[in-house]
C-alpha cells in the first residue's frame, strides 16, 4: 500500500461518518460485553446435589493462578483476553485514526488476530469440562457464556466487516488510480 492510498483510507472513514459511528458504537458495545462477561457467571458445577462450584472466567483464571497453572493461565489470558480486547482497540483506531501509513500493517494485524478466536479457547475448555465432570458433576450454564458468546461474534463481524470494507476501499481506490 502505498501512502496515498493509507491516506485515501483515513479519508474514507472522514467522508462516511455514519459508518464510523456504527463501527465504534458496536465496538465499544461489544467490548463492554466482553468485560461484563468476564467477570459474569459461566456456568455452575453441582457435584452430588451438595457442593457447587459457580465459575466466571475471572475466577477461572484465579483458580488457575493459585493452583500453580501458570503456563496455562497465560494461555487463556493471552488467547481470550488480551487478543480481543487488543482487536477491538484496532478496529478503533483504524476507524478514528489520523495516521495512514500504518493502516495497511493493521489490517493484516486484524486478519491474522481473527485466527486466533477467543471462542476456539472457550468452546475446548468447555468440552474438556464437560467431559472431565460429567460422570461425576452436573452442569449449569449462566448468562455470562452468553454475553462472552455474543462478544465474541460481534467481534469477529465487526472485525470481518471493517477489514472487507477498508480493503476494498484500497482496491478501488488502487484502480482508480491506475486507470
Amino acid at each position: 500500500m502505498t501512502d496515498s492510498q493509507a491516506v485515501n483510507i483515513i479519508q474514507f472513514a472522514k467522508n462516511y461518518p455514519v459508518a464510523r459511528i456504527i463501527v465504534n458504537s458496536l465496538t465499544l458495545f461489544t467490548l463492554v460485553l466482553f468485560l461484563i462477561s468476564l467477570i459474569s457467571p459461566l456456568f455452575t458445577l453441582e457435584k452430588f446435589y451438595f457442593f457447587s462450584n459457580t465459575v466466571s472466567l475471572f475466577s477461572a483464571l484465579l483458580s488457575l493462578i493459585d493452583k500453580g497453572h501458570l503456563f496455562l493461565f497465560l494461555i487463556i489470558f493471552i488467547f481470550s483476553i488480551l487478543f480481543p480486547v487488543f482487536k477491538l482497540a484496532v478496529i478503533l483506531y483504524l476507524w478514528n485514526s489520523h495516521a495512514g501509513a500504518i493502516v495497511q500493517r493493521l489490517l493484516r494485524l486484524i486478519h491474522q488476530f481473527g485466527k486466533w478466536s477467543m471462542l476456539d479457547v472457550l468452546v475446548v475448555a468447555l468440552m474438556v469440562v464437560s467431559i472431565k465432570f460429567d460422570a461425576v458433576a452436573d452442569m449449569q450454564i449462566h448468562y455470562g457464556l452468553y454475553l462472552f458468546l455474543g462478544s465474541v461474534i460481534l467481534s469477529m463481524l465487526i472485525s470481518a466487516a471493517s477489514t472487507r470494507f477498508l480493503e476494498n476501499h484500497i482496491e478501488f481506490n488502487s484502480l482508480k488510480a491506475d486507470g
